[in-house]
């Protein structure tokens, strides 16, 4: 759906094309999360990227990144999992537990055949120049506050 340049008003690719945006939320939630999902709840929506480890770019609008979600990359989507929960809930039932060793072998198996040394440096670079984009941002925004309390403490000595 992010790449359908028809919906471009209510979703689309980043000016950098290393995020999605959500442009219009009412229309993103009546419209295209039906066709792609089993409800209408952008709320939900949200929560499911957050569990595949997506996170808000920009606290002024709807825009996600994940490192593994660039436009063009479809090979990184693969990268993309689910996320354990911090505090995993007990279960009443759990279920038994498989020999020693073979989950983790099969683990490692499935993590050297779809992870190679360079896909994990270009990872890190990704990660790396997303950090570094929102470090500026935050220094920015510092700034910006500076600025503020500057300009406020000013006004509070002409009041005094």
């Amino acid at each position: 759906m992010v790449d359908d340049p028809a919906t471009d008003l209510i979703v689309s690719w980043s000016t950098n094309n290393n995020s999605l945006v959500v442009w219009n939320v009412p229309e993103f939630a009546g419209d295209l999360l039906p066709k792609y999902f089993k409800h209408r709840n952008f709320s939900s929506f949200v929560r499911q990227l957050n569990t595949y480890g997506f996170r808000k770019v920009d606290t002024d609008c709807w825009e996600f990144a994940n490192e593994g979600f660039l436009r063009g990359q479809k090979h990184l989507l693969n990268s993309i999992n689910r996320q354990k929960p911090a505090h995993p809930h007990p279960h009443p039932h759990p279920h038994p537990p498989e020999p020693p060793g073979r989950r983790a072998s099969a683990k490692l198996c499935v993590e050297v055949g779809k992870f190679g040394l360079d896909e994990e440096v270009e990872r890190l670079i990704r990660e790396k120049n997303v950090l570094m984009q929102e470090l500026v941002r935050l220094r920015q925004q510092h700034q910006a506050m500076d600025n503020e309390l500057k300009i406020v403490g000013q006004r509070i000595q002409v009041m005094e």
